[in-house]
């Protein structure tokens, strides 16, 4: 008999982005913005079935490595405060299993010129299909390559 382990934890990663909030918070709002700067990486792909960044909707996101079966993650919004919070619930499921669910808040607050992102995942990791390590080490990748983004698109506003 197979044994289920659930690991429960919180993920939190910080970050500042030399941008205003309403620049920060449109690149988690657009379609197309979240796409590039959440993008796997190379090797990998990310496709959206459906997406409506309105509280009470819910967003369908694949992605996984090209010719591989996918993982797909639910996002279902629960609150949006514009340039101040992002409230989700998220799923995250492989070969028609659940392995992590969660809730997601992203923070948003004015450093001077500057936003300070705090993005606190609390999230159950299921069966050693997940973990909170692995799901670190990717919001942080993320986010770093949000802040390549946003110097882009500051470059590109200059």
């Amino acid at each position: 008999m197979n044994r289920s382990k659930a690991e429960h934890a919180t993920v939190v990663v910080e970050r500042i982005y030399a941008s205003p909030p309403q620049l920060v918070f449109a690149a988690w709002s657009d379609r197309d913005a979240l796409a590039t700067w959440s993008a796997p990486g190379d090797g990998w792909e990310l496709a959206w079935r459906a997406f409506d960044f309105t509280v009470g909707h819910t967003d369908i996101c694949t992605f996984g490595a090209i010719d591989a079966e996918p993982y797909i993650n639910t996002t279902r919004y629960e609150e949006i405060k514009p340039n101040q919070r992002i409230v989700y619930a998220s799923t995250i499921s492989y070969l028609g299993d659940l392995i992590f669910a969660g809730v997601v808040t992203v923070e948003f607050s004015a450093v001077g010129d500057a936003t300070r992102i705090v993005m606190t995942e609390n999230g159950v990791y299921l069966d050693g299909s997940d973990s909170a390590l692995g799901h670190e080490d990717g919001w942080a990748a993320m986010l770093d390559s949000l802040g390549d983004y946003l110097k882009r698109r500051l470059r590109h506003a200059a």
